[in-house]
């Protein structure tokens, strides 16, 4: 029941719930149709009305816009007046604004222009400042040195030597000539210097004219004493022919036929040079009167005027040229005979000599290495004469002495004979040993000939082979090293006969050498091509150059040291402009009035840092160095280098050795770095052109650089500071050293580490101006060539001939070892070739040479308070090194 009641109840709720959704539905919609109609009435009752308003305000409207159309024309033609005047306005405005850039342009041009103007004349103005401040040093100098009196010329000889007829031929009056009383001194004045006439053997020629005359003739024309103006020469050489059948009468008449012979020959030499043995006697008795005669045959004591006459060694070498392809190795000092001799009795003269045959068969049997024979298969035709003749050839001679240790010379009535043996041994290594001292050796006043002999008088013959086993490896080196020296600077050639015989009578009249021949310095800038030059380097230093005191010896290398001059390399050929051997003066010279020159540091009291960076100190006056950069078309890496140098004290001045056939870049800009910077055009692209000795270089001090090498400028001046304490030696950077390869039996050249070095690699490095000399002029032509064929190895080459002169190591600074230039194109060294021609180069130096002259060294230099502990209140020599 229940159940039923709640259906029905249920069923009534649902009907009114669907009655009251159904009046929510169509109620709204009643009522939005009755507003729709409504709405379309109202909008047409009112267009209705607008219809009507606008029909009644059309006359009135028309009037309004006319009314308004004038108005507007007004405002138009206003606004077209202000617009006019506007534009008037702004023409003006405009241009006033270009009159006024005009101003400002033409203001600013000449503010420009005044700039350029003031730099200009800043540059002027520091540069006659610095010119001024030159000659007040000049002044200085000139006030310092002694006012030199008026050169005046020599006295003539006393007039009763220039009235002396010509000189009776007796021993007598011509032991009584010697050159203080029979030349005449006032035709060689010491501000003439040396100067000779040769008699042009075509016209004038005593005795048969032969070849060798006419080559003597044509070596004394290049000399540079040779004069072809009569009134210059100081002295007159008459060369001497064969005389053969020649009598002394007729000799005579030739010498007074002589243009400039006058009463007595003063001043003139009589030049006989020889490859074979001749007599000299008919010229003795052809009354020579005051002439000098040389040759290099004269009978013992007799007819030599010592002092006066010349002794020239006899000619058995070449005309000129290399000579070292016919000297003997240097080492091993022990040979495989230790003494040898070879010679024969000519004729029956054996009582004459001081050295009997038996003598010399009885040293022959006291040890099995001495090779003497006495007895000869054949005989040298050049040595015709009374006495120990010479046996075999000369080339069969030498090859016998390569292999000696010691050669025995014998003093005998010929000294040509005499000569040969000693220039034979000194050609080959074999040590002389001279028995007797009165035979006079050639050019003896002033070669050191106990420096290149044993000589012992010919009592010790019997002892001589106990004597001679004493002397050790190193002094028989180092005689052997003396004598190749002697031989091929005075003895090798006919060219070397002829210096040094000119050399002879320059030193007798204390008159000094030529200069040796500097390398002219033409710049590479064309005549209408100027550089570019950037504006002064404000980082540049501005300091008086210093160039270093040249040729301040002439006169006492001539007079006092002339022994010294003679036995050393170059020899006494040509005069050096300065030396690392000049003398030095004591520490206390600049407190004891002595010289101004000095840079003592913190006025003697010395100091650190601070002090020490003021003033150069040292053993040596201040002075400068130069420095010689090498460069091939490398023109930013070059700009670069350059301007590196901003700011470095003590610098002389820039040489740019430009090796490029080409010339620099018109467009490039060169940088002003406040030092002259010379631009060297070379012949020729050569590694050789790095050590020439340039005429632009005034200072002994040469910083040798490659343009790609970077440096600091602590770095250089510590280098420098060390290279002013060893002048005579390479003091730089990078090391190397040779090495023995004991499998391929060579040198080899090594670039790794080491704790021993040999070579300083000159792509950066300080050497003496001196060395560039030698370089050039003394060091043999072979070995430039070598360094043109591999276009390597200078820097080798320049070692060999520092340590041979020295005897010594070079000096390494700092710890580089090397340097890197990442800006660089491919180096040299890069090519796989490289190392190898370096190997070769140090074994054909070391051929030419005749031995190893590298040196090794374990240390290098630093500055003195490296490393050191110092208060605070200090500061150290250089920061970094």
């Amino acid at each position: 029941m229940r159940f039923a009641a709640f259906r029905v109840k249920d069923r009534l709720f649902g009907r009114v719930i669907l009655l009251i959704l159904i009046s929510g539905i169509i109620a709204p919609l009643v009522i939005l149709n009755y507003l729709s109609k409504q709405t379309e009435n109202d909008n047409f009752a009112v267009r209705s009305f607008q219809t009507r308003t606008k029909l009644d305000k059309t006359f009135g409207k028309d009037e309004f816009l006319m009314e308004r159309v004038e108005e507007l024309r007004g405002q138009i033609s206003e606004l077209e007046k202000i617009k006019l005047s506007l534009s008037n306005e702004l023409r003006d405005l405009e241009a006033k604004r270009h009159r006024i850039q005009r101003e400002v342009q033409i203001y600013g041009s000449k503010i420009e222009r005044s700039k350029t103007e003031t730099s200009r004349l800043q540059v002027k103005a520091n540069r006659a400042k610095r010119d001024l401040e030159i000659l007040q040093m000049e002044r200085k100098r000139l006030n310092k040195c002694p006012q030199l009196p008026h050169l005046r010329l020599p006295k003539p000889p006393p007039l009763s030597v220039r009235t002396l007829p010509i000189m009776v031929s007796s021993a007598d009056d011509s032991a009584s000539c010697n050159i203080d009383d029979c030349f005449d001194f006032s035709k060689c004045s010491y501000g003439a210097g040396f100067s000779i006439y040769v008699y042009n053997p075509e016209k004038y020629t005593i005795g048969e004219r032969t070849d060798l005359v006419f080559e003597i003739y044509g070596i004394l024309q290049k000399t540079a004493y040779y004069t072809e103006r009569e009134e210059d020469a100081c002295s007159f050489i008459v060369l001497i022919g064969s005389l053969g059948s020649s009598s002394s009468h007729f000799i005579r008449e030739q010498l007074q036929s002589l243009p400039h012979w006058g009463k007595n020959g003063s001043n003139h030499i009589l030049l006989k040079l020889s490859d074979r043995y001749t007599q000299s006697l008919l010229l003795l008795e052809a009354n020579m009167g005051l002439s000098i005669l040389a040759t290099s045959t004269y009978l013992p004591d007799v007819h030599y005027r010592i002092g006066f006459d010349v002794i020239v060694p006899p000619l058995i070498g070449p005309t000129s040229g290399e000579v070292w392809a016919q000297a003997g190795q240097q080492l091993p000092t022990l040979r495989k005979y230790f003494l040898t001799f070879e010679g024969s009795f000519h004729l029956s003269n054996e009582g004459a000599e001081e050295v009997s045959k038996d003598d010399l068969v009885f040293l022959s049997k006291e040890s099995s290495d001495l090779f003497i024979a006495v007895e000869c298969v054949t005989y040298d035709k050049i040595s015709n004469s009374a006495g120990w003749n010479l046996c075999g050839s000369h080339k069969n001679r030498t090859v016998r002495l390569k292999k000696s240790t010691f050669s025995l010379v014998p003093v005998g009535n010929s000294g040509f004979v005499t000569h040969v043996r000693l220039i034979e041994a000194l050609q080959t290594g074999a040590i002389p040993v001279i028995l007797g001292t009165t035979n006079m050796l050639p050019l003896a006043e002033f070669i050191d000939w106990r420096s290149v002999s044993i000589t012992l008088t010919p009592a010790r013959i019997m002892e001589l082979n106990t004597i001679l086993r004493t002397v050790s490896s190193e002094d028989i080196h180092n005689l052997r090293q003396q004598g190749r020296f002697i031989w091929e600077t005075y003895l090798s050639t006919t060219e070397a006969v002829v210096n040094a015989f000119l050399a002879v009578q320059r030193t007798r009249l204390a008159l000094p050498a030529k200069p040796i021949p500097l390398t002219q310095s033409p710049t590479v800038f064309a005549a209408d091509a100027k550089p570019i030059m950037n504006l002064p380097d404000s980082d540049a230093v501005t300091e008086v150059p210093l160039p270093s005191p040249s040729f301040t010896r002439n006169l006492t290398t001539t007079v006092t040291f002339q022994k010294s001059v003679w036995n050393q390399p170059p020899g006494a050929v040509f005069s050096l402009p300065s030396t690392p051997f000049d003398p030095l003066l004591p520490s206390s010279a600049p407190f004891r009035n002595s010289t101004t020159d000095f840079e003592v540091i913190n006025k003697g009291l010395g100091g650190t840092g601070e002090e020490f960076s003021k003033a150069q100190g040292g053993n040596y006056p201040k002075e400068q160095f130069t420095v010689v950069m090498l460069t091939y078309e490398r023109e930013l890496v070059l700009m670069e280098a350059i301007q590196r140098l901003v700011g470095l004290s003590y610098l002389n001045k820039v040489v740019i050795v430009w090796n490029s056939p080409l010339a620099p870049s018109l467009s490039l800009h060169w940088p002003d770095i406040g030092v002259p910077v010379h631009v060297v055009r070379t012949t020729k692209n050569s590694l050789n052109n790095r050590f020439l000795p340039y005429d632009v270089i005034e200072t002994d001090a040469i910083l040798s650089i490659d343009d790609d090498v970077e440096l600091r400028h602590d770095e250089i001046l510590l280098a420098f500071r060390v290279w002013r304490e060893n002048r005579d030696r390479i003091v730089g950077f990078p090391g190397r050293y040779h090495a023995w390869d004991s499998v391929r039996n060579r040198w080899t050249y090594v670039s790794n580490h080491s704790c021993e070095l040999s070579l300083i690699l000159t792509g950066a490095a300080f050497i003496h101006r001196y060395y560039t000399y030698l370089f050039t002029h003394w060091m043999q032509q072979s070995i430039r060539e070598k360094i043109d064929e591999f276009m390597n190895c200078e820097d080798i080459a320049m070692n060999f001939l520092v340590s041979h002169i020295t005897r010594k190591p070079p000096i390494k600074v700092t710890s580089r070892w090397t340097f890197v230039c990442s800006s660089c194109p491919v180096s040299l060294w890069s090519d796989k070739s490289h190392f190898e021609e370096r190997h070769q180069c140090i074994n054909y130096f070391e051929k030419v040479y005749g031995y190893m002259p590298l040196l090794r060294t374990q240390y290098r230099a630093d500055s003195v308070l490296f490393k050191t502990r110092i208060p605070n209140t200090e500061t150290k020599c250089f920061k970094y090194v």
